[in-house]
């Protein structure tokens, strides 16, 4: 049996189960209508945020492209603070409960058991293949530094029926045993469909995201779970799994933003949802772009504000009037 919206949707209406294998095309319209439903605003805002949007920067961008100064308190070496301050050059999106690891800061949810948000910085070094580096070595752990109440262990994993997904992809961080170790740490980690998903389209997605940043020699990505509201008559509701002992939340959605900067100085941005859920061969990836604006009413937070609109040369694939070239 095909469930009719799984394969797309990002999962804002109430599905049905047949026995009829829906069209690629029907599920995508269906998709791209629930995008629009969902993240409908009046159309004062809606105006605001169409091209051409010349020069406009969040006001809250400033405020969170920090200094060391402003997170002191944190303690870390210059090394580490001066990777950190490369990794969230584009802005944090939230403030609380901030974890840096050795290539990568997350945002922990303590509700969730699981991460808020995880930001990395991708370029050559990180990415490339070091034979010293081995997969293998790394197993999953739960975050001492998270505590004992709010943390996720691999006994809650067990028999759930989902993967033990990375918001950082370990592959992302092929250079250093280390970085790709912190990956492995249950704070990175939430409950992902394996078979279509985690081991298929979400991995097509992070090959993606490793693409453009060899192409660009570098490139920003934001990594988050999602938890969408489905609609069911004229009415919503959000509603999600919560698995083992300490009630790991399983995410209705994941979504992933990736901006690399061109040799112009522009910006290339591609915003991706993707539903926790088994998503079929023949559809593409490139299916699941969203505007950004939508994962940032979704998720409840700014992504790379510290970029301005008219700093895009290129949106989801498509050329941006706005585009101011600065270099």
């Amino acid at each position: 049996m095909y469930r009719y919206v799984a394969a797309a949707t990002v999962g804002l209406t109430a599905t049905a189960v047949g026995l009829t294998r829906p069209s690629t095309k029907s599920v995508l319209q269906e998709f791209k209508s629930n995008i629009s439903s969902l993240f409908y605003y009046p159309e004062e805002l809606e105006a605001a945020n169409k091209w051409p949007n010349v020069g406009r920067l969040s006001i809250t961008a400033k405020a969170k492209a920090l200094t060391f100064e402003s997170v002191a308190d944190l303690d870390l070496e210059q090394s580490a603070i001066k990777r950190r301050n490369e990794i969230m050059k584009y802005g944090y999106p939230t403030m609380d409960n901030l974890k840096q690891l050795n290539d990568h800061v997350l945002a922990y949810s303590n509700v969730h058991k699981g991460p808020l948000w995880v930001c990395e910085h991708l370029t050559d070094y990180n990415i490339n293949f070091n034979k010293s580096v081995s997969r293998s070595a790394s197993k999953f752990v739960p975050d001492s530094s998270v505590h004992p109440m709010f943390r996720a262990y691999n006994s809650d994993f067990l028999g759930s029926g989902f993967d033990r997904g990375h918001l950082a992809a370990a592959a992302n961080h092929k250079n250093s045993q280390l970085a790709m170790n912190d990956t492995f740490y249950l704070s990175n980690i939430c409950p992902q469909i394996g078979k279509g998903l985690n081991r298929s389209k979400w991995n097509e997605l992070e090959k993606r995201a490793r693409a453009l940043a060899r192409k660009h020699t570098s490139a920003h990505v934001l990594t988050g779970p999602l938890y969408l509201p489905t609609v069911i008559g004229n009415e919503k509701f959000v509603k999600y799994k919560l698995i083992g002992d300490n009630n790991v939340a399983v995410p209705t959605h994941f979504f992933k933003v990736i901006v690399a900067r061109t040799q112009k100085g522009g910006f290339i941005l591609e915003s991706y949802v993707m539903p926790n859920e088994e998503i079929r061969d023949d559809i593409a990836i490139s299916s699941y772009l969203v505007p950004k604006s939508a994962i940032e009413r979704g998720a409840g937070f700014m992504i790379f504000d510290y970029i301005a609109d008219s700093q895009y040369c290129r949106i989801n694939g498509v050329s941006n009037p706005a585009f101011i070239e600065t270099n």
